[in-house]
């Protein structure tokens, strides 16, 4: 796409969002434990070093390779203790209360099932 063109599109929607139309949504609708995991990890600001999608950084983990590697018992003593570069997570009260809704998020993004994105809670 050229840089023209796509000035006229973002100056079309930025026209329509003034005029009061609402952009689209595009949440991926998830179970309860998988939406609460998503929270936490974008809450407890994981993405900063495992990147918005879990994919990694330069210099930290991609998360959706580990977990195809690392059981839920590997998961939890990574997160409460820490390793290499990455710090204990055990005196962070709504990480170890929701350390099974985070490992649920994180695995089912490495098995595929949950996609990339915004998240909401199934009805």
């Amino acid at each position: 796409m050229s840089h023209k063109r796509f000035s006229v599109v973002g100056t079309i929607v930025a026209g329509a969002l003034l005029l009061g139309a609402t952009a689209p949504a595009f949440a991926a609708a998830v179970d309860e434990a998988t939406f609460n995991g998503w929270k936490i990890y974008k809450r407890q600001r994981c993405e900063t070093c495992h990147g918005p999608n879990a994919e990694g950084a330069a210099a930290f983990p991609n998360l959706l390779n580990s977990l195809k590697n690392l059981n839920k018992e590997q998961f939890t003593q990574i997160v409460l203790n820490g390793k290499n570069a990455m710090p204990s997570f055990k005196a962070n009260k709504a990480v170890v209360d929701g350390l099974d809704n985070l490992y649920t998020f994180l695995k089912g993004r490495s098995d595929g099932t949950v996609p990339a994105g915004e998240l909401e809670q199934a009805k």
